[in-house]
This record gives structure tokens, C-alpha cells and sequence, in this order.
């Protein structure tokens, strides 16, 4: 029998999918870029979306749910986060120098293991209802399994260890950090972590691929093509961090799918437009990161606690907890790391990088390369889940339309996951990935704050239900 109910209510509805759910009333934006629909319903059976749009009848036997005067849009899909990290400095062991002991990177690394439903839920409460991990332990590459079929967890994709020639990481990572990276001091090397990353089950290649010695750059750009070649071999695609112009056109030369971060050094110029266009790549900004980064380095050199930006209460009280210790580090730190003027020239540093990053992402759109939602989450104040939403306004502040905003957080990031056929936009056949907002993301990026409910497989969560206690 049909039941209405208003959204006050909702909560009826429970965790559970519903066999069948139908969501009344609504504008819809269905992940494609075209016209909203308004006064949309959208009928979910069996956990995928059977029909949408305002002459979509209700079932009888449908929980129905009203939401008039609500928006609906794809779930978000984040397209670069961290699982081995935690949004503070406990999370980056080559972060703890002068820390004297203050955290346990090993046991951080156990418990995280052990129960990765710490971000799962963060992600979830935040209305991110898919992530990618490209880069870290090889324990994050079982994160997947333990997703499938979920109504309560995000999808999850990782790429597990990172290739890199930059030889002074592995004695910083030697202890609890061993493993996080693969050598390519050779070609036979370089093939070798790629076959080596294959048999474990990485679903994609990742390059660590810093400003290589200027008697070693040709050497190494050509290697880094040989690792394109390989990863193509495996069936995967190669992703690499390249935050240098010229580096990130050694990635595109070598074919890659994606590039993790902005370009940061200089403009984007004709060149790498021309090769990103060729190889298909997908850029991911990651504008907030650095800013973050910096942040918190400040907020331990200069013993003041940070404030977070979590809206909806989705961080967990133990990165809480950390985060708010920052006072406490000052007195570990070595005087040179509590200088005030290197703390707040930092800072400046970071909105000039970030300025050069806005105007590439802008150039980069305009020129046609599909951007993704990315926000390097787990780095230290790039917090699991609601980091998303200030990248979103940092994405619009650059010069992207709302629209095109929500486009790149939904279907571009699924597509880059090679799931654009299961979620990413709403259409039917697809997977009932939902977030139902009070404020229309049509006319800003700000309104992913407003999330009210988020549905993951056909099961309506109420946001208040996933934040954290």
C-alpha cells in the first residue's frame, strides 16, 4: 500500500533499502550537465534506479518519500583520497620528524586496517558515495572487498603502492612507512614494480614523479614512458603526481589517465593542452591541499589549535581529538620549525601557489579537459569527507559554473573509476547513489553543505544518523 511521507520523516525509511523507494517532488540533476527536472520523482527497486522524471508513476506497493522543495544530484564521487591517512600530521610519517614520539604510525597504521569504517562513514555522512585511493600501504587495496554490495560504505577503488625514483623517501618510510613505495632505478625495475603492482590487484599505476636531477631528467622521462607502456600491458591505467609543468608533460607524454594534482609552478601552456587532449587525461586540482598542509605546520609551530570545517559533524572524535592537540607538539618541534615568520610566510606562500592553480584549472576547463572532484583527503586538515565541500567552492572560485562543478564531482569522477555504468549520474539501470540537498547546487557549489540525506544503493540515510558521536 502507498505511504507518503514528508521529509521530516523520512527516517522511517531506515538504513535498509527499501525493495522498492520512490523519492517524490524533488529538482533533479541527473550528473549529465543538461536542464534540471523539476518536481521529479525518482523510483529506486532493488536498489538501481528504474525510472526519473515528473511522469514517473509511484508503485503502489513503493515507500514513497516527499521531497518538495529539495534537490537531488548523483552521488559525489571523491577522485583522490588517502585511506592510510588521517587528516593530521599522525598519518605522515615523513610529517613526525621532531614530533619526539608523539604518535605511533605503526599502530595507526593497525587500527586503520582494521577498520577503515572510520572514512567509510565519513564519507558517506558527507554525501561522497564513492572514492578513489590512488596511492598508499598495499593494506588499502582490500578496502574494495569489503564495499561490495554495501548500502552503508562507499565504493572504494585503490591503486595501493606508488612508483618513484626519489630514492630519499625510503629510509623516512623505512619503519612504519615501508611498503607505501616501489623503486624504478632501472627499466627492468621501473617494469617490475608495474608487473608487481598488477599481481596484487592495484587497480591503476601511480608515479611519484618529482623534478628529476637535471643529469638524470631524460633518463627518467623516457623510463617513466616505459612505465606507461607496461601499465597499458596490464590493463591499468597510469595515474601520476606531477605538480611541475614540465613533469606533468612527462606524464601526458607517457600516456597518463590521469594527473592527481594541479600543475603549480607556472602556467599551463598550448603544449600540455595539446598533449592532455591526446592522451584523454583527466586533472584533478587538489586546490586545497597545500593550504591545509600548511595550516597545520602552522598550527604546531606557532601552538594554537585549528578550527575544522565540518558542517554536518562527520569527523570522528579521535581525528578530533589529534587535531585539537596541536598545541602540544610546539614544545617537541626544533626551534627552526617554531620560527612565527616561517610559519606565516608559509601561509602567504600557499595562496600564491593556490592562485597559479585556479588559473590553470580554468584554462584547463576551458580547453575541454575533464576535471575531477580531488581533494588529497587524509593529508594533514584535508579531512575524510567534509574537505569535499570547500574544493567544490574552490572549483567554482576558479572560474567553473555550478553546473559544471557537479559534473566533475559526479559522472567525471565516476568515469575516471571506470564505473560510470553502475553510478556516477541518474539515469535508469544506474545504481541509487543519491544526495538530497535543501540548496540548489545549480546555483552554487556551496549547497553540497546542505545535505540533508544521502542514498547508497537504494537505502535513504538520514545525515544526522551518519555523524559522528
Amino acid at each position: 500500500m502507498l505511504r507518503s511521507a514528508v521529509l521530516a520523516v523520512s527516517l522511517l525509511v531506515g538504513p535498509a533499502a527499501a525493495q522498492t523507494l520512490a523519492l517524490t517532488g524533488a529538482t533533479v540533476y541527473d550528473g549529465t550537465g543538461g536542464a534540471p527536472l523539476a518536481a521529479a520523482t525518482i523510483v529506486v527497486e532493488d536498489g538501481r534506479i528504474a525510472c526519473v522524471g515528473p511522469a514517473c508513476s509511484v508503485p503502489e506497493a513503493a515507500e514513497a518519500v516527499a521531497l518538495g522543495g529539495r534537490f537531488v544530484t548523483p552521488g559525489l564521487v571523491a577522485a583522490h583520497v588517502h585511506y592510510a591517512q588521517t587528516g593530521w600530521l599522525d598519518g605522515r610519517p615523513d610529517s613526525q620528524i621532531g614530533t619526539d614520539g608523539v604518535y605511533d604510525y605503526d599502530a595507526l597504521q593497525a587500527s586503520l586496517e582494521a577498520d577503515p569504517d572510520r572514512w567509510h562513514r565519513a564519507y558517506l555522512c558527507a554525501g561522497v558515495t564513492a572514492v578513489f585511493d590512488p596511492g598508499g600501504l598495499p593494506w588499502t587495496l582490500g578496502v574494495e572487498a569489503g564495499t561490495a554490495g554495501s548500502t552503508t560504505r562507499p565504493h572504494v577503488r585503490a591503486a595501493g603502492p606508488l612508483i618513484t625514483h626519489y630514492e630519499p623517501i625510503f629510509p623516512i618510510l623505512s619503519a612504519g612507512g615501508e611498503g607505501t613505495f616501489l623503486p624504478m632505478s632501472t627499466d627492468a625495475e621501473a617494469v617490475a614494480s608495474v608487473r608487481q603492482l598488477a599481481a596484487m590487484g592495484a587497480r591503476a599505476v601511480k608515479v611519484w614523479y618529482l623534478d628529476p636531477p637535471p643529469s638524470q631528467r631524460d633518463a627518467l622521462d623516457a623510463r617513466l614512458l616505459r612505465i606507461g607502456e607496461a601499465a597499458r600491458e596490464e590493463g591499468l591505467p597510469l595515474i601520476v603526481h606531477a605538480t611541475e609543468l614540465e613533469n606533468a608533460k612527462a606524464a601526458l607524454r607517457a600516456g597518463a589517465a590521469m594527473l592527481v594534482h594541479s600543475v603549480e609552478d607556472a602556467p599551463v601552456d598550448d603544449e600540455f593542452v595539446r598533449l592532455a587532449g591526446a592522451a584523454g587525461t583527466v586533472y584533478a586540482p587538489t586546490l586545497r591541499v597545500g593550504r591545509n598542509w600548511r595550516r597545520a605546520v602552522a598550527s604546531a609551530a606557532l601552538g594554537v589549535a585549528v578550527e575544522i570545517d565540518d558542517p554536518n559533524g562527520c569527523v570522528d572524535a579521535e581525528t578530533r581529538r589529534v587535531i585539537a592537540g596541536a598545541p602540544a607538539l610546539r614544545e617537541t618541534l626544533p626551534d627552526a620549525r617554531r620560527d612565527a615568520r616561517r610559519a606565516f610566510a608559509s601561509l602567504v606562500a600557499a595562496g600564491h601557489e593556490e592562485a597559479r592553480m585556479a588559473a590553470n584549472l580554468a584554462r584547463v576547463h576551458a580547453a575541454g579537459i575533464p576535471v575531477v572532484l580531488a581533494t588529497d583527503a587524509g593529508n594533514p586538515l584535508t579531512l575524510h569527507g567534509p574537505s569535499v565541500y570547500a574544493e567544490l567552492e574552490a572549483m567554482e572560485a576558479a572560474g567553473l559554473a555550478p553546473a559544471d562543478v557537479l559534473v566533475a564531482a559526479t559522472r567525471n569522477g565516476a568515469a575516471m573509476m571506470g564505473r560510470l555504468g553502475d553510478f556516477g549520474t541518474v539515469e535508469p539501470g544506474k545504481l541509487a547513489d543519491l544526495v538530497v540537498l535543501a540548496a540548489d547546487p545549480g546555483a552554487s557549489a556551496s549547497a553540497f553543505r546542505s545535505i540533508t540525506h544521502v542514498v547508497r544503493g537504494g537505502a535513504l540515510h538520514a545525515v544526522a544518523d551518519l555523524a559522528a558521536e
